[in-house]
């Protein structure tokens, strides 16, 4: 299963990302983290994981990876990092890292001032998750850049479904609302994950939300933070996790919103 995970700066949802992770993997899942954002400098050290080599300088650059992406000549198969369809084992192995049955694979950073925007790495990631076939019991976590950009560049398009991370905010509840309605677009269901809510916020974000498709309410927790503050690894077990985790294996794409 693919599952793009969303929301505005600073929501939660690489620390989302990164509890759901390491959830499914003591479930006997297997999880691949794909890090789609291009700004967000920390999610392995969340994960308690070492930083991959990443996918785009792997590909030679800006340059190299258009090349690799619109190749003017057929590369051999030993230089095609991307294949027509691929499987995680198949993804080249320096630029994935692993522990406690948790895989990451880094897509691009921007690195270098006045190196251009964003979109190459929209494109990776867009290519990355259009080859990528998932067997019975593993999970795709992509843990997007901050916004809605990902849905203009059709980077969902081959998710199962999306998860809006939505903190006690209204610009985060207007976003989730928005998100929603593009993943119906994309022939997508979009759910939403509450964060750092307590039971009064829950009651007046319940207000604005369709609760129906709130699957996980994430209590503030004084140990999340402190763990994120000081650039931890995530340690934390949390009910409510536990419940996304049960949603999802039990989540079947309904056949009607699969688009062609």
């Amino acid at each position: 299963m693919k599952i793009m995970i969303c929301g505005k700066g600073g929501s939660g949802k690489s620390t989302i990302t990164t509890l759901l992770a390491k959830a499914l993997a003591a479930r006997g899942k297997t999880v691949l983290v794909l890090d789609t954002d291009e700004s967000n400098l920390c999610l392995h050290r969340l994960l308690g994981l070492p930083l991959p080599k990443v996918m785009m300088e792997a590909m030679g650059g800006r340059q190299g990876a258009k090349e690799h992406l619109h190749p003017t000549l057929p590369k051999p198969p030993e230089e095609a990092l991307l294949k027509e369809t691929m499987t995680i084992p198949e993804l080249p192995t320096d630029c994935v890292a692993e522990a406690d049955g948790v895989k990451l694979m880094v897509v691009g950073k921007i690195s270098r001032y006045g190196e251009g925007c964003a979109c190459m790495i929209g494109g990776i990631s867009k290519a990355i998750l259009s080859c990528l076939q998932e067997a019975r019991d593993e999970f795709i976590l992509i843990d997007a850049e901050a916004g809605l950009e990902h849905f203009g560049r059709r980077v969902d398009a081959g998710c199962d479904l999306v998860l809006s991370v939505i903190d006690p905010s209204f610009e985060s509840i207007t976003m989730a609302e928005r998100c929603d309605q593009l993943a119906k677009g994309a022939g997508i269901e979009a759910f939403f994950v509450l964060n750092k809510v307590d039971d009064g916020l829950l009651a007046f974000m319940a207000e604005r939300l369709d609760t129906a498709k709130v699957v996980a309410s994430v209590a503030k927790n004084d140990d999340l933070f402190l763990q994120s503050l000081h650039g931890r690894a995530l340690d934390v077990s949390l009910p409510a996790i536990g419940d996304l985790c049960s949603f999802l294996e039990r989540y079947r794409r309904p056949a009607s919103s699969i688009s062609i």
